[in-house]
């Protein structure tokens, strides 16, 4: 086996691997982070909902701190939602770029035979 064919080994083998941990390991902990970020705010808009019923209808002050704080949990939770599909298109921009480096590997091996 000459130099040539054990770095192309070395280049495929190292490919595979990073295709592997950028598969299984970052795109998955960033959608777990996400979600756990998004069901604790789901959470707490479901709990500012509860707390509507016992605002009384005649204390502005607290009508308008209700109504700045659902304002403000709606942006948050557009905000995570506009994450999870960033999320969604840099995994398929990686897996685009993977199988252009695939398709390289692959033209540049057959050319050098």
């Amino acid at each position: 086996m000459n130099f040539n064919d054990f770095m192309a080994k070395v280049r495929y083998w190292d490919n595979r691997s990073a295709k592997w941990i950028i598969r299984h390991f970052y795109i998955l902990f960033f959608e777990i982070f996400l979600v756990c970020i998004f069901l604790v705010f789901f959470g707490n808009t479901l709990q500012v909902i509860n707390i509507s019923d016992a605002v009384s209808k005649k204390n502005i002050v607290e009508r308008l701190l209700l109504t700045n704080s659902i304002n403000t949990l709606i942006i948050v939770l557009l905000l995570l939602l506009n994450s999870f599909w960033m999320l969604y298109m840099f995994n398929s921009i990686l897996r685009f770029r993977t199988i252009l480096k695939e398709i390289n590997y692959n033209l540049s091996k057959k050319k050098g035979n």
